[in-house]
């Protein structure tokens, strides 16, 4: 206190009076170095405000439209703008009018008046003036012009304050909606390279550079169209997002999680495989730091070391790319079947990719010994082993073990995913984190924002994970696998020039719960172990894997699948119970129905679902059976669900038509376009050799919404909610998925071209051409008439025309949602008008004359 007091009494002295105070030269030396420290604490307030930003001033619109154009007020575009920019959850506009700061420190001081009598009320009016509200500003004006679509417009400008600086851009759309929206996009996008968010993943390449608004605007709405559980829709942006930035292994790991929901584990495999060198190291780098001997001490085992950021990049996509090679038993089976995948292509493509990165998990099988060094010969070993594939016609226990061999052979490449991923994470957290985090956190030293590192997101994946997977989670999964390839090999033999340690082995034909949790106990000597949601979330896998395993003779344990069950839903309440964020976004469907580690615990009665009533309430009294083919059920389900509420968007679209009274023939001639497009895409959805094309349900969606733009966005459920019991109004008949199959057979066979009677053994009358035909039929009568100058339907066969075609409709409806025959929904087909251009008499009176 005595040092404190001498030195304020010293600043003192530059403030007295007389001869008691300090000299001319010491006085001028303090005013100095006070402004001089104002000086540099309003630099670093404004530059923290710039990087922060906090609340964006969103000025009132101005209108510099021509007369007469029809828009809303300005307050309410103004509103929708506001709105649009609080929903991107990055730069809330302000609530308050604010002022713009003073562009200079001269500026900025120049009215204080300095009174060395009045420094309780100089002082804090001068520190008050030196923390300024607002960064950035932005202002629009409306405009319009005669070109169409595209006839509305906004030039919006974005002014930076502090140090200066604006950008402009006009944007223009069909609608003020369109418009608002662009400019909202184009707004973020601007300042989301020069702050804080713009560390964050998945935009940190784009730091300091110009971020493209397409890049952003895709990524936002495959973010809110899988939120809403529109998958296919979402999968479709996520591949434009890709496109536009193909280096951002962020953007590959979602979208390769997103394809997994689906269903897609070829997919998704394809799309972390091709991603895993985006850390700036050759394919063959990354293959033989995988396969890296444990005794060769060469610099790649420390690559990580000299590429910090690279690591935590591609963390996610390595982690992804690990448990999808790990759930073998689905993605060995779809690989087998050749399934799993858009384009059958992708399979023969991807095998030169795997032969070369996971030769050695071929050593022991098709002929190859453990021990051996040809890895020539491993390698024609294993193009062999992912060249089968099963047969058209062949049954299932024929080709048993070849569908095992590929299982084994992807658990053993996660089994070293997994332990390489387990390395560098410890390397990472001896010598890379807490370096970055001890400098990222000297900011709040001084002076504030001079030193604006950020430490950027929390890594994704815990370290109490990566123990939990490596040392019980894949050598479980391996023990397993190569159980049921009934190898006579121990199940870590083949990798003995790769390990670095060695565990106890896990013997799958007597595993015991008290062993498993012995193993997790290893895992759990990790400080935080015990408050991490995922570590909890994987052990409870960990225990439903062990469900799978033989039951011992009767009267060893007395139920052991139910012990393996309580310690699996134990976990889960751990995990639910641990006040973290990330966890609620763990959807229910996920963990009832998709993840492929708790199958087994789906299947255990009362206590599951006992847990699922308590961690997610519902109105839902009882959770569905598990599928036993839960990628095809899901999808075929998904199928039912879109053609059911296309039926009743077209039905409803014809209905409409049906009073208008005459119609231009060109948009007549549209209309039946649109027909025979909205009929293609469903012949090609009901095909079951497409079931796994997403872009055929993402085409159907497109054309409903771009044709039926008032019928689609007024109809609830259009499009549907992709995921089994979903949707409470979903399936409230109880289909089966056996019948759901069935259906869509029938309706396939219905649009068949040259159907007839006979074969369909119907009462309904006779017909040569499915919807599809009829309207490409008569899409080219009405072409032809246009180019012979007729103009003009008038109101009789505008109304014969659409109620046809709405009755065709609604029957198809009926027959999908109500459980009703087929009959009604062919006769409503044998009576869709047949267009012509001169009158014919026939007793089936299906000729209309135009």
């Amino acid at each position: 206190m005595g040092f404190l007091g001498r030195v304020f009494g010293g600043l003192g002295t530059a403030f007295r009076v007389g001869d008691r105070g300090a000299s001319l030269g010491a006085r001028a030396a303090f005013i100095v170095a006070l402004l001089l420290l104002l000086y540099v604490w309003w630099r670093a307030t404004r530059a923290w405000l710039a990087f922060r930003p906090g609340p964006v001033d969103v000025q009132q619109l101005e209108d510099a439209t021509r007369p007469g154009t029809v828009k809303p007020s300005d307050t309410d575009l103004t509103a929708k703008l506001r709105r649009c920019l609080s929903e991107s959850s990055m730069y809330p506009p302000t609530t308050l009018p604010a002022q713009a700061p003073v562009e200079g420190f001269l500026e900025l001081l120049g009215d204080v008046e300095l009174d060395p009598h009045k420094l309780g009320s100089v002082l804090p009016k001068v520190l008050s003036r030196l923390r300024p509200k607002l960064a950035y500003r932005v202002s629009g004006i409306l405009q319009s012009r005669d070109a169409v679509p595209d006839q509305y417009g906004m030039t919006i400008t974005v002014t930076a304050f502090l140090f200066g600086g604006s950008r402009a851009l006009t944007v223009w759309g069909r609608d003020w909606d369109e418009v608002i929206g662009k400019a909202s996009i184009w707004i973020v996008s601007t300042l989301l390279p020069v702050t804080r968010a713009g560390r964050l993943p998945p935009w940190s390449h784009w730091w300091g550079g110009e971020l493209r608004p397409e890049l952003y605007q895709a990524y936002q709405e495959a973010t809110e169209l899988g939120r809403a559980g529109r998958h296919h829709e979402a999968l479709e942006q996520y591949f434009k997002a890709v496109q536009l930035d193909p280096t951002n292994p962020y953007l590959r790991a979602e979208l390769a999680e997103m394809q997994e929901k689906m269903g897609l584990y070829v997919d998704a495999l394809n799309t972390t495989q091709r991603a895993l060198t985006l850390d700036g190291q050759t394919a063959r780098a990354y293959q033989k730091r995988l396969w890296q001997s444990r005794w060769s001490p060469h610099w790649r085992r420390l690559r990580y070391l000299r590429h910090p950021r690279r690591y935590r990049e591609v963390l996610g996509l390595r982690y992804r790319n690990s448990i999808i090679l790990g759930t073998a038993e689905v993605t060995a089976e779809q690989w087998y079947r050749r399934e799993g995948a858009q384009s059958s292509r992708i399979h023969e493509e991807l095998i030169p990719i795997l032969v070369e990165r996971y030769w050695p998990t071929a050593v022991g099988l098709d002929g190859t010994r453990v021990g051996g060094k040809a890895p020539e010969e491993t390698k024609r070993a294993l193009r062999r082993i992912l060249q089968k594939k099963k047969r058209s016609g062949a049954r299932d226990h024929c080709h048993g073990e070849e569908e095992r061999s590929i299982r084994l052979v992807f658990q053993r490449a996660s089994l070293q995913e997994t332990n390489r991923l387990a390395s560098d994470d410890m390397w990472a957290r001896l010598l890379l984190y807490w370096p970055t985090a001890l400098w990222s956190w000297t900011r709040f030293l001084w002076p504030a924002a001079y030193v604006q590192t950020f430490r950027g997101a929390q890594q994704a994946v815990t370290r109490g994970a990566f123990l939990t997977n490596r040392g019980v989670w894949a050598p479980l999964r391996l023990a397993w696998a190569s159980w049921e390839y009934n190898t006579q090999e121990p199940p870590y033999k083949w990798r003995q020039r790769y390990a670095w340690r060695w565990r106890s082995r896990i013997s799958w034909s007597a595993l015991d719960i008290r062993f498993l949790e012995r193993r997790l106990t290893w895992a759990r000597r990790w400080p935080t172990f015990h408050r991490d949601w995922l570590a909890h979330y994987n052990a409870a896998c960990v225990c439903a894997i062990g469900m799978h395993a033989e039951s011992p003779p009767e009267g060893e344990r007395a139920n052991p699948r139910s012990d393996f069950a309580r310690h699996a839903i134990d976990h889960l309440e751990e995990a639910v119970l641990i006040p973290r964020r990330s966890f609620a976004m763990v959807e229910r469907a996920w963990m009832t129905q998709e993840d492929i580690d708790l199958r087994a615990l789906w299947k255990n009665e009362e206590i599951f679902r006992d847990f699922i009533r308590t961690a997610y309430p519902s109105p839902e009294f009882s959770l569905p059976p598990p599928a036993d083919n839960f990628a095809d059920e899901q999808l075929r389900e998904y199928d039912y669900r879109l053609l059911e509420a296309v039926a009743k968007v077209m039905e409803q679209v014809w209905q409409a038509r049906s009073e208008r009274a005459g119609v231009d023939i060109h948009t007549a001639a549209s209309w039946l376009r649109a027909e025979s497009e909205a009929w293609e895409s469903v012949h090609e959805i009901v095909d079951v050799d497409r079931k796994y094309n997403w872009q055929d349900r993402v085409d159907l969606i497109h054309q409903i919404e771009t044709n039926c733009h008032a019928a689609s966005s007024s109809t609830p459920g259009f499009p549907p909610k992709m995921g089994l019991h979903k949707d409470p109004t979903a399936n409230r008949h109880d289909l089966s998925h056996r019948r759901i199959d069935q259906r869509l057979k029938d309706l396939r066979r219905y649009m068949e071209p040259g159907i007839t009677r006979q074969e369909l053994d119907l009462e309904a009358p006779f017909w040569s051409d499915t919807p599809y035909s009829n309207s490409q039929a008569g899409q080219r009568v009405l072409r032809d008439a246009a180019a012979d100058g007729l103009t003009w339907l008038n109101a009789k066969a505008v109304r014969k025309i659409a109620v046809r075609y709405a009755a065709t409709w609604q029957r198809l409806s009926d027959w999908l949602e109500l459980s009703e025959s087929q009959k009604p929904f062919s006769q409503a087909v044998g009576k869709v008008p047949q267009l012509t251009r001169r009158s014919l008499s026939r007793a089936d009176n299906r000729k209309l004359s135009i």
